[in-house]
């Protein structure tokens, strides 16, 4: 319905009036999803389940993206290249470098 109100190319437009009529229907919640929509959280990327406020979290140094703490210390799936949890002091930058 977004779609349609931004006023896509015409073909575009009826491929999508086709897809909303046939959601419409047969409406159906094929999956069940495990969240609280009125309880902040972030999504886990590697389970892809909620971390609501307040629960433990780990997170990776380079990107920031969210783990349970089951994932400690596994290689991050956004990255590839930094360590889940690990406590890092980044980038430092000094002026006696550039002498």
């Amino acid at each position: 319905r977004r779609l349609l109100e931004l006023g896509p190319k015409p073909e575009v437009a009826q491929q999508t009036r086709k897809i909303l009529s046939a959601c419409e229907k047969n409406p159906s919640d094929t999956h069940q999803l495990n969240y609280d929509m009125h309880n902040p959280f972030d999504i886990c990327a590697a389970s892809f389940r909620p971390i609501y406020r307040g629960k433990p979290v780990e997170k990776c140094p380079l990107s920031g993206a969210c783990y349970s703490p089951e994932f400690r210390g596994q290689i991050c799936r956004v990255t590839t290249v930094t360590e889940i949890g690990k406590d890092v002091i980044g980038l430092r930058i000094s002026p006696l470098q550039f002498r």
